[in-house]
């Protein structure tokens, strides 16, 4: 048998294996620098502002240089449609992103969604939120949170006053009827249905032109109150070509539209959905019967002054309905300001003083309803002094009309203005966060505002967004040197978002916030908002500077994603402070939102804000600027860290 000779080949290949293996654990062993994330430093459009006319780009600029698929930029609308973005590209060396919308967007709120590769080769990911048209969706986008949107109430004035004329007039009409039924000689009495509709008509179509103005025909189209101007439209229009018909006898039907329309808009329906919408329609419609059959009623009287008769007739028939009417009435205002006023607020708001004055006339009203129907019971020689009720009664009525008008203009006490993204900051804006449970929590405090934004981790993917989160939020501001927190006056300004008005007292105002949100665990938690501060970014630069010469450092670290369940024990790293700082969202040293909260003699403490990506970082800083603590939170984890220098040990 032959013996078997060595195979050449196999020698050279262990060799090779070998120089390859050793050059893999060289580099392996070679200490490289690590490597950070993409941040996202600037947008165009801002994040959580509203534009005025739709956009036709959108840039994004990096710390780093990116890369980006054809797919990498995605702009999705309030309810998960996308809309193509093309011409998506990279520019200045790779650190933006820019792309072009191909169509107009209708005013509403928008999703931007990106994804960019890193130079350390990993997907990045993330979106934030931006407005088209009118940042304020409600009656008049020039209203403030306290005051009355007067244009839009004179125009309510004449909706209700047309739908009492249309709707309460053919109740009268049958009053008449039944009058003339016994007594064919008396002249007829003409219900002003038809004036009734053409006025709310022509208020309707008032409202619906005003917010075209606001928001362009689209806005009319796609919000609530634009809607709801329409439907109360076509409500007025039906009576009208009923009329010209001939159709008299239903004539009444399409005018239910109008309170049941005024009830989903309604003030009381945001605050309790449902039962609030239904109180406001049947309040809405049973005081327009009352004051449109009065109104007929005091017309029929003075025809028939002479006929005293089918004047006691047509006097006793109203009375039997405004019996039940003003009980309705009553019964139903009494929900709606349980639901939106306390008690507080009825006389320390601009709502609870206009509902004051209303009950006011309401119970005038009833005092002359009531006085004409005790006439009627007690004596027959009082037809004089029933006019005179009956009068006083129809001009009270009147003018209740009015101030319910107001009322629906002015925002309700438990109810602060509905923003579609929050209103612009006046001033420096001061960035913190931290986790309440699992749920994020930032805060952006201004001039005379803050602005919470509560996030939970998503449960959806890059292309389709996930079922909206459902939040609850209350908020406390203690100011220094105070006795007791005041509670703050929250709206709402898009999912997750509130904003309320607050003044900052000079030195730290403890804000506290408890945080709910349905399927993940919530909690209180506290903020220190120092005021006033002031913009620092030169203070950033030289921080990443004066890490990157420290030499060795060791880092003790922890981090959770439930503050609700005990920290983790501290872990030790050691490594350098440069190869630490090229890990962290500001290793460009540049950021968004730089603030300095304090400086002393002993150092200083920045704010550091990525609202766009929702990463915030407050940093501690030593006399020489370096970072001896670190708080860095985003929408799932907070991570805190101390740092020990080597002239420290």
């Amino acid at each position: 048998m032959p013996a078997v000779l060595p195979w050449p080949g196999r020698a050279w290949l262990r060799r090779a294996l070998m120089i390859v293996a050793v050059a893999l654990v060289g580099i392996l062993a070679v200490p490289g620098r690590a490597q950070a994330h993409p941040t996202l430093l600037f947008t165009t459009p801002a994040a959580d502002t509203a534009e005025a006319v739709s956009p036709s780009a959108v840039v994004l600029v990096f710390n780093e240089p990116v890369t980006v698929g054809a797919a990498g930029l995605v702009v999705l609308d309030a309810v998960g449609r996308q809309i193509a973005v093309d011409r998506v590209t990279t520019a200045r060396e790779g650190r933006a992103v820019t792309g072009r919308i191909a169509q107009a967007l209708l005013p509403g709120v928008y999703t931007l969604r990106w994804r960019v590769t890193g130079s350390d080769g990993d997907l990045v990911e993330s979106s934030f939120r931006f407005a088209v048209g009118a940042a304020i969706i409600g009656e008049s986008a020039s209203q403030t949170p306290a005051g009355t949107a007067w244009p839009v109430a004179g125009l309510r004035w004449l909706l209700f006053a047309g739908l009492a004329l249309a709707l309460g007039g053919t109740v009268g009409a049958r009053i008449t009827a039944s009058a003339r039924a016994v007594r064919a000689s008396l002249p007829r009495i003409r219900p002003w249905i038809g004036l009734g509709a053409a006025v709310g008509l022509a208020a309707s179509l008032g409202m619906a032109m005003l917010l075209a103005v606001d928001a362009g025909v689209a806005g009319l189209l796609s919000s609530q109150p634009g809607r709801v101007a329409l439907v109360e439209a076509a409500a007025f229009a039906a009576p009208l070509a009923l009329t010209a018909g001939g159709g008299r006898r239903w004539i009444w039907v399409p005018l239910l539209a109008v309170p049941v329309a005024e009830g989903v808009r309604s003030h009381a329906e945001r605050a309790s959905p449902g039962w609030g919408g239904l109180a406001t329609a049947v309040h809405l419609a049973a005081a327009a019967v009352w004051v449109g059959a009065l109104a007929h009623v005091v017309r029929a009287g003075v025809t028939w002054r002479a006929q005293r008769p089918a004047l006691m007739w047509v006097v006793t028939g109203y009375a039997r309905w405004a019996a039940w009417l003003l009980a309705t009435v009553v019964l139903t205002g009494a929900v709606s300001a349980v639901i939106l006023v306390p008690w507080s607020g009825l006389t320390t708001t601009a709502y609870g003083r206009t509902l004051l004055v209303k009950l006011a006339l309401v119970a005038l009203a009833a005092t002359a309803a009531l006085t004409a129907r005790w006439l009627l019971r007690n004596g027959t020689d009082a037809t004089h002094r029933v006019a005179l009720a009956t009068r006083v009664e129809a001009g009270t009525l009147t003018a209740v009309l009015a101030v319910t008008a107001a009322l629906v203009s002015t925002p309700p006490a438990r109810e602060a203005q509905q923003f579609l993204v929050p209103p612009p900051p006046t001033g420096v804006v001061l960035p913190l966060a931290t986790l309440a449970g699992q749920v994020g929590v930032a805060v952006a405090a201004s001039d005379g505002q803050l602005v919470v934004r509560l996030s939970t981790p998503r449960r959806d993917n890059y292309y389709t967004p996930g079922e909206a989160s459902s939040y609850r939020l209350a908020a406390a501001v203690l100011p220094p040197g105070g006795d007791s927190p005041t509670e703050l006056r929250l709206g709402g300004c898009g999912e997750g978002c509130f904003v309320a008005p607050v003044g900052w007292g000079s030195g730290e105002n403890l804000v506290t916030l408890r945080v709910l949100a349905a399927g993940w665990t919530g909690g209180t938690v506290g903020l220190v908002v120092a005021w006033p501060v002031t913009p620092a970014p030169e203070r950033l630069a030289r921080a990443v500077e004066a890490m990157r010469a420290a030499g060795e450092i060791i880092v003790h670290e922890a981090g959770t994603s439930d503050t609700s369940a005990p920290w983790p024990e501290p872990i030790e790293l050691r490594l350098s402070g440069a190869e630490f700082v090229a890990t962290e969202p500001y290793s460009s040293g540049v950021a968004p939102q730089v603030v300095l909260v304090r400086a002393d003699d002993s150092g200083s403490r920045l704010a550091v804000g990525f609202p766009a990506e929702g990463r915030y970082v407050e940093l501690v800083l030593d006399r020489d600027g370096r970072i001896v603590e670190e708080s860095l939170a985003d929408a799932k984890h907070l991570t805190r860290r101390r740092f020990v220098y080597a002239d420290q040990r």
